[in-house]
């Protein structure tokens, strides 16, 4: 049997691990989580669920990885031969998730253009706080009114976009100054869309968002440039397993880290920085008694740090045979929390500055997902003094931040698929990478953003929290915590505690079976705002349907050569 590729040395590894568990999710998912539950409550209990849930199972995939040198399938049929099958799960969420990762990585590519030519800012209005509003005689076309003025309140009107009839009130409508005409907008995403600004350019110009959910629209050819250029750079980076990986982190993490300091440097020197930071860091401490906060601060712990992907299983099976597990552990989770905790201070000093310019609160500025890195974020950009710079600097930032995510996805795929049929690195790349290419091509149209929200709500909300389940009722009930802790234990510079048995066996399964409770639950409404019950079960349900069946198959296939023997 050839001897398994090991990381080129401990740096690499610690820096490839950290790079899969940065990334979107740093910058546009975890300020907005913060913001929604409470900011500096949130934190603390981010923190608490970082140290008793999110270390913990970085420790466990790693030392499954490095005790049985398999990929995820090998790894758990060497565990327990009837759990091969289980193994290919853990890897089908990771490829349904890069699958579509890797169309936001083509957004940012675009965009990166976008930003060197301010492409957004097309017939783009500009926003004035209400001094501007009290003071000026004559209204400016394109200029946005907020707060309202007190002699337009109560005034009925009906907004030029959805056409719906409301009452102007002090906060919440936008006046906006058009050819002669003072119009009043219900929503800053009316007012967006009414203006061309960069949320309409977003959504309508550059995604061609379609109305309604199964109307494809049509083909977005300039995101097909953008998400070849994506794919060459996933595949190239792992191109020769560890060995390019080991080569490729060294740049995609240290170059998003410098960049983070950059734009954080600017964030808090700008106008109104504090009035976002404030928000941000402000404890609501009545919010650590609601549910709610420590559901929201598990999932984005194991989102962040990418356990649950197969990913840490795999990049644990390539350690040498003298290691460090737990410390190496605590430095990835650690490093990934401080990176996600600068990523929020970083965007919500520029909200605070861009909601004291508009005159608004924070609240009207600050969206999660596509809207804070392709609207919220390109307003502030082009209000910046070297607008173009910063702009391609941020899109850049967040490519090198996705990169490592989305490789170490495709990494896990194909070192499953190698182990299985002892195919070449080159050879397996490049048939996981096509497959994942052409699956993602439906999302270049005009729905592809339902397609995507849909897939990624769907792989979060039960694909990842599945596999958590399973793998530590396996390890802690049925191979045994005691037994598993041990081997890390005798695998690191120190010896873990008690305290470790305990997250896995009782504190990680409670947490995960009252998520995944809570989602079902959830799910007696249908999904989005278009509540299309066929939509959902077709990009949601039928996945996780099929993936279990597909697992199987996979498990049951021939392969050249059989996985390892399990382990007693």
């Amino acid at each position: 049997m050839a001897k398994r590729e090991v990381w080129n040395s401990k740096t690499a590894f610690v820096l490839a691990a950290i790079g899969s568990a940065i990334g979107l999710g740093n910058i546009w998912r975890f300020p907005y989580v913060t913001f929604e539950n409470g900011g500096g409550a949130f934190l603390v209990a981010y923190f608490v669920c970082l140290f008793i849930a999110g270390i913990p199972l970085l420790m466990l995939e790693f030392s499954i990885g490095h005790m049985t040198k398999q990929a995820a399938p090998g790894a758990f049929a060497k565990l327990r031969p009837k759990m091969q099958w289980f193994g290919w799960f853990a890897v089908g969420v990771g490829f349904v998730i890069v699958t579509y990762y890797a169309i936001i990585m083509s957004w940012s590519v675009n965009y990166t253009w976008e930003a060197a030519t301010l492409g957004w800012q097309d017939n783009m209005g500009q926003y004035a706080n209400v001094e501007y509003a009290l003071e000026t005689t004559e209204l400016e076309d394109m200029a946005v009114l907020t707060p309202v003025p007190e002699r337009f309140w109560g005034t009925e009107f009906t907004d030029p976009v959805d056409e719906s009839l409301y009452s102007i009130q002090s906060t919440g409508t936008f006046l906006v100054a058009w050819e002669g005409n003072l119009y009043a907008i219900s929503s800053l995403g009316n007012a967006d869309t009414f203006m061309s600004s960069p949320g309409d350019f977003f959504f309508n110009d550059f995604l061609g968002l379609t109305s309604e959910p199964w109307d494809m629209g049509t083909f977005r050819w300039p995101l097909l440039i953008g998400f070849i250029i994506t794919w060459v750079w996933i595949v190239a980076s792992v191109w020769k397993g560890t060995k390019t990986v080991s080569k490729v982190v060294f740049y995609t993490v240290f170059i998003p880290w410098g960049l983070l300091i950059l734009f954080i440097i600017r964030g808090v020197t700008l106008p109104g920085a504090e009035a976002g930071i404030s928000y941000y860091l402000t404890p609501v401490w009545s919010k650590l008694l609601n549910a709610d906060i420590w559901l929201a601060a598990i999932s984005q712990v194991f989102f962040s740090l990418s356990v649950g992907f197969a990913i840490m299983i795999a990049y644990g099976s390539f350690l040498p045979k003298k290691t460090n597990i737990a410390g190496f552990a605590i430095v990835i989770g650690i490093a990934d929390a401080l990176t996600a905790f600068c990523g929020g201070l970083a965007v919500f000093s520029a909200l605070g500055y861009q909601a004291t310019k508009m005159g608004v609160h924070i609240t009207e500025v600050a969206q999660s997902g596509p809207g804070l890195a392709f609207v919220a974020y390109p307003h502030i950009i082009s209000n910046l003094p070297g607008a173009r710079i910063f702009g391609v600097l941020f899109f850049l930032m967040l490519l090198t931040l996705a990169v490592d995510s989305a490789f170490s996805l495709l990494e896990a795929a194909t070192a499953s698929v190698k182990d299985k049929w002892k195919l070449s690195h080159k050879k397996a790349n490049l048939i996981v990478g096509g497959l994942c290419f052409l699956l993602g091509l439906p999302m270049l149209t005009g729905s592809g953003l339902y397609i995507l929200d849909i897939a990624d709500h769907f792989m979060n909300s039960f694909g990842l929290t599945i596999v958590v389940l399973v793998e530590t009722i396996m390890i802690g009930w049925v191979i045994g915590a005691e037994k598993q802790r041990d081997y890390i234990s005798d695998n690191s510079s120190f010896r873990i505690g008690q305290w470790w048995s305990i997250c896995i066996r009782w504190l990680i399964p409670i947490g995960i079976i009252w998520m995944l409770f809570t989602e079902i639950s959830a799910r007696e409404t249908p999904y989005g705002s278009f509540g299309l019950r066929s939509q959902e079960f077709l990009f949601g349900w039928l996945i996780m349907i099929l993936l279990p069946i597909v697992s199987d198959l996979l498990a049951n296939a021939k392969g050249k050569g059989k996985f390892p023997e399990n382990i007693e």
